[in-house]
């Protein structure tokens, strides 16, 4: 076991007893796992946390520590996910509103937390997710932990949305992906804020189109294929597709979940942008994640990597202002 550091811990009793430390961890798939990196940083240098605030990627793994779950735990588990246990979390199950329907990332979920309440945890904490008909901002600081994780990271397109409430949640990345202004609202004093989106020119080398491409000529569908989980849901809403021949032209482009996490990134990362500049953390970590995937959950050694290097970076500052209370870095 790590040991904390005791000595910062008894030069922060003064002033822990009257500021309070939020911890506001943002959105970002995959590469929300440097997180991870961050926490185990900041729990070694025995830094208290009194109030967590997530969205999406930065919801599941807040709330996991908010349980009372080690840093170093929530790394191992993140490390058993290899490629295969990727694969089987996003497998599609086709539907009207989604990709995916979420059952297999909330039983995953539950391994880890069980079924609890929000209420029942160490740390306050609040999951940040968006009103699917109104655009709100829906803040979840009650209920079903579950609940709250799925709705917050329910990425619109590729989740289907959750029923909380009478509301139809989807991400909250939509409306805050640095949760900033809730941690604030929940009572921090001190605010350190865990940004893990890339600009989203990092990996657009991923999704260009290239110019080569071939027109196939395909004959009627064979039953192999049409006995596919895709090929039924087609069948049955399409039945004239697997009559007639039809034309397919290929392209080595982007498929649709690359293009939908794109276009969240892109979004996510403009709107945060905006919100940083309106609500301003007092400790800013950036992880470079820019070369890890949206879906690219099985590289976590890397993104956890990420996220201790940005912390250590950030760390001497976080330190003095917690040994020296009179000085104040949020504008």
């Amino acid at each position: 076991m790590v040991e904390k550091n005791t000595a910062l811990k008894g030069k922060q009793n003064k002033e822990s007893r009257t500021k309070k430390i939020g911890l506001a961890l943002g959105s970002g798939s995959a590469r929300g796992l440097a997180h991870i990196g961050v926490l185990k940083v900041l729990d070694r240098e025995g830094i208290p946390i009194d109030f967590i605030a997530g969205t999406s990627a930065g919801a599941l793994i807040g709330a996991i520590y908010a349980a009372g779950i080690s840093p170093f735990e929530i790394e191992e588990i993140t490390l058993n996910i290899d490629r295969k246990k990727t694969i089987s979390l996003f497998t599609p199950t086709i539907s009207n509103s989604g990709l995916l329907d979420g059952s297999r990332i909330e039983k995953f979920i539950e391994s880890i937390l069980g079924r609890q309440n929000i209420g029942s945890l160490k740390i306050p904490f609040a999951a940040v997710a968006t009103d699917l008909q109104s655009g709100e901002e829906i803040i979840i600081t009650e209920g079903s932990l579950i609940t709250a994780i799925r709705a917050s990271m329910s990425i619109p397109g590729i989740f289907t949305p959750v029923e909380h409430n009478g509301r139809l949640l989807v991400d909250g990345g939509l409306v805050n992906p640095v949760p900033v202004s809730t941690t604030i609202g929940m009572g921090a004093d001190i605010v350190i804020a865990v940004n893990v989106l890339p600009p989203p020119q990092k990996h657009i080398q991923n999704l260009r189109i290239k110019k080569e491409s071939r027109t196939t000529k395909i004959g009627k569908i064979n039953s192999k294929i049409v006995n596919t989980r895709l090929g039924k849901y087609l069948a049955s809403r399409r039945p004239i597709v697997f009559a007639r021949e039809f034309v397919r032209k290929k392209t080595s482009g982007p498929n649709i979940f690359s293009m939908i996490l794109q276009s969240i990134t892109i979004t996510n990362y403009q709107i945060s942008a905006l919100q940083l500049t309106r609500y301003k953390p007092d400790f800013l970590i950036s992880p470079e994640t820019g070369f890890i995937r949206p879906h690219e959950f099985f590289r976590a050694k890397e993104a956890i990597l990420a996220g201790e290097k940005a912390a250590i970076a950030v760390l001497p500052e976080i330190k003095d202002r917690l040994e020296n209370p009179v000085k104040s870095y949020r504008r």
